[in-house]
């Protein structure tokens, strides 16, 4: 695996952990008790570390091409704000069409799609983009850069274990729920 791969892995992990916490943080506060917001059984929300891998490649590119701090600053929140869009848009309809259910739901905000994305959160993804870009990551970035050069690549590989087994058994549980309350509902027709 190469140093650059870990890395990212690294840093997916670190994200996914910050969304679940940021989530399950909210839910918890808004219902008075603990709410697990992530589809695995984890403390990790995989969308948060995707969302923020796509983030800071736009960001480098952004800073590659733009010199003006302001339209760069806008690109990333607008850019940032589309594909995050994308992907809660993406990840809601598919965990929907497998498992039957849904980790979030829009429906009663204003101009959403589906239920999946609604303006008002794309808005606030592009703003979040940008504070992550501008301000998490590059605090983050200088931690991981005092760790041994060993590290990046053995944090990799138990991440990669640990997602692994964790997403295995994450779907399992979901797919017996699913079929279980099928046959629940067959049984009382």
């Amino acid at each position: 695996m190469s140093s650059a791969l870990a890395q990212r892995m690294v840093l997916f992990a670190i994200y996914a952990f910050a969304g679940w916490l940021l989530e399950t943080s909210y839910a918890s506060i808004r219902e008075r008790r603990f709410v697990n917001r992530g589809f695995l059984g984890g403390p990790f929300c995989p969308i948060y570390g995707f969302a923020a891998l796509l983030i800071i490649a736009v960001a480098a590119r952004a800073g590659a091409r733009l010199d003006d701090p302001l339209v760069r600053g806008l690109v990333i929140v607008l850019v940032s704000a589309l594909l995050v869009t994308w992907l809660e848009y993406a990840t809601g309809w598919v965990l929907d069409r497998v498992f039957h259910r849904k980790w979030w739901d829009y429906q009663g905000r204003k101009m959403n799609i589906g239920g999946y994305v609604c303006v008002e959160y794309s808005l606030l993804w592009g703003a979040l983009a940008f504070v992550l870009a501008e301000l998490i990551h590059p605090a983050i970035l200088l931690l991981l850069t005092h760790l041994p050069s060993w590290f990046d690549i053995i944090a990799a590989w138990i991440i990669l274990l640990y997602f692994a087994i964790d997403t295995g058994v994450s779907v399992s549980r979901e797919w017996q729920r699913k079929h279980s309350s099928g046959l629940h509902r067959l049984k009382l027709r």
